[in-house]
């Protein structure tokens, strides 16, 4: 699954590596009550883990599926920007998104990624409104949203069973795949950046995830998470044949903030000499669910979603009037940094 590095490149700043804990996806499918009470345990203290899917019947691995999609995003992302234009995204599930769109970490500064989503209804969707691109992998992607969404609700459904939940207020009934959801994929891919720059560029600034689960596959370094107990910026090293979790805002809240959402972000890695890849599949509520979010307001899984995107959007100084883009997370450094 892609070309791991098998140790830590030079970074300045001695930031420490993660030690995140890993549960073993196939003990979770044989219900095994020891992994689904450390993956509760793992929630409420971490909010990210690896989750171990060397076990999985080689004939439905994930893995194949990722291997697959990177062949499709390096093609893809590499073609000239006046044609990744033609995809432009129209809403916020579906289509291309060009680096600069979101602010960056400091003041007047803009993101450092691109990225193209493929969302469960827009994959439905008439042709016509679908990229040719995406069209002609219309199967692969149609396999890989209905795997990630099967590999999250396990999730749910370990944590429900771990936390004790009565059927009603079980997790996974709050994603139902026959409701209307924002669930996405998002392919994103953080271009090469000179070495001379690297010490102002953030190639995503530092936000809790919008929704419940998110499954993302990456094999370079680059992902940085904020260790719970120290408030310090750690790296996430990529492991082969594991997907890295994190429980988003959407979770936490249904979960009356049990569980733990954490604030990440990527950055360059000192020493990178070619672009970053990686692929994220992001599990939502239906868009009906409401809970009560980060600034005390009872809302919809819906309205969550849109005014979180919109801050994505936002200027450094309004994004800093609320809590929305941490999730109500107390930033570690006041310049966000």
């Amino acid at each position: 699954m892609g070309s791991f590095g098998t140790s830590l490149p030079g970074l300045a700043g001695n930031v420490p590596v993660a030690t995140l804990p890993t549960i073993n996806y196939r003990l979770l499918l044989n219900c095994d009550e020891a992994e689904m009470a450390k993956l509760l345990s793992v929630s409420i203290r971490e909010g990210f883990f690896y989750l171990d899917l060397e076990d999985e019947d080689v004939s439905q691995t994930t893995c194949g599926y990722i291997d697959q999609i990177y062949n499709f995003m390096r093609t893809w992302f590499n073609q000239d920007l006046e044609i990744k234009l033609q995809d432009l995204q129209s809403n916020y599930t579906d289509g291309y998104k060009a680096t600069g769109f979101f602010a960056g970490p400091y003041d007047g500064t803009r993101d450092a990624y691109e990225s193209l989503k493929v969302s469960h209804k827009g994959i439905k969707a008439p042709e016509a409104s679908v990229p040719a691109a995406i069209q002609s992998e219309r199967a692969l992607f149609e396999a890989y949203l209905t795997r990630a969404n099967s590999i999250a609700r396990q999730l749910l459904s370990a944590l429900s069973t771990a936390s004790g939940l009565p059927p009603a207020e079980r997790f996974e009934n709050f994603h139902q795949t026959s409701e209307d959801s924002n669930s996405v994929l998002v392919l994103l891919r953080y271009p090469y950046v000179p070495p001379a720059e690297q010490s102002k560029t953030v190639g995503h600034n530092k936000h809790t995830d919008i929704g419940s689960i998110t499954v993302l596959f990456t094999d370079q370094w680059g992902l940085q998470v904020m260790a719970a107990d120290s408030q310090q910026w750690q790296w996430v090293a990529p492991r082969r044949n594991c997907a890295i979790i994190n429980v988003g805002d959407s979770l936490r809240f249904l979960s009356q903030k049990k569980l733990k959402s954490c604030l990440h972000r990527v950055v360059p890695v000192d020493g990178q000499t070619s672009d970053r890849y990686t692929i994220a599949y992001f599990l939502r509520p239906d868009n009906r669910v409401s809970f009560i979010d980060s600034n005390g307001a009872h809302v919809t899984a819906q309205h969550w979603h849109d005014v979180k995107y919109e801050v994505f959007r936002a200027t450094q100084e309004e994004q800093r009037r609320d809590t929305i883009l941490t999730g109500g997370l107390e930033p570690a450094v006041a310049s966000g940094v």
